[in-house]
């Protein structure tokens, strides 16, 4: 998991209330669609909620304790440990962490965001927190976190590929080198776990020299086009590889 602290966004340390939220996680939405592309969208997307909840809602801070970008990062809000103002209710936002996908309307989480969310449970319950799930909806009403992320909620879709399962990344865009960021770490993970060495610096995020020459390995393995190029038909196959 690649969780960027509150340093990374220019903040100190928050001055929420401390809490011991131990029940489990909760999902949320933005509402309204986000339109996030690149990774910089992200990180105005979050700055810009913490001042909206700080200057317009008069919160001590960001209302979330983390966020979950599109391009599978975690950003860290309240953080471990603290009160937050997300669930609506005293014991929701005292007992419960609350994370939100940077999405909203009829936007579709990307493949790295669901993953996101899967490692931060899973960091969670390293840290003594129940694995539990549960959408905004469960404690007040409202639309929150949206049909489509509640769906996934109740179908347990956030709660599997945790606990260091190591799978691997698919769908757009296209992985090759140069491409940096959680999809090929993840990427790394699983070349490894195959049998394709990554380098010895392993799974550091970027897609370099090694990580190409085992994408190029694995090409070969299953009588792919070898470009070094990791995308669907590289996608199936490692997949394949992993299952054998």
């Amino acid at each position: 998991m690649i969780l960027r602290n509150r340093s990374y966004f220019g903040w100190g340390a928050t001055t929420a209330d401390p809490a011991d939220p131990t029940h489990g996680l909760v999902v949320h939405y933005n509402g309204p669609a986000s339109n996030l592309t690149g990774h910089d969208t992200c990180v105005s997307y979050w700055k810009s909620t913490r001042d909206f909840h700080v200057n317009t809602n008069g919160w001590a801070d960001i209302g979330y304790s983390f966020g979950a970008c599109r391009h599978g990062e975690v950003f860290e809000g309240r953080g471990l440990n603290h009160y937050q103002a997300a669930q609506g209710t005293t014991a929701g936002n005292a007992d419960w962490y609350s994370v939100t996908l940077m999405l909203g309307g009829d936007e579709d989480a990307t493949g790295d965001q669901i993953q996101a969310v899967r490692d931060l449970r899973a960091y969670l319950m390293d840290r003594g927190v129940a694995g539990t799930v549960r959408g905004h909806r469960d404690f007040v009403s409202t639309d929150c976190p949206g049909d489509k992320l509640y769906a996934m909620v109740q179908d347990g879709t956030f709660s599997g590929g945790s606990g260091g399962e190591v799978t691997a990344p698919s769908g757009s865009p296209l992985l090759s080198r140069g491409s940096t960021g959680a999809r090929v770490r993840r990427l790394q993970q699983a070349l490894t776990k195959a049998g394709h060495s990554v380098g010895p610096s392993g799974a550091d995020g970027d897609f370099g020299p090694a990580t190409e020459s085992a994408v190029r390995a694995l090409q070969r393995r299953f009588d792919l086009t070898v470009d070094g190029v990791y995308g669907p038909q590289s996608a199936r196959a490692l997949r394949d590889a992993l299952a054998g």
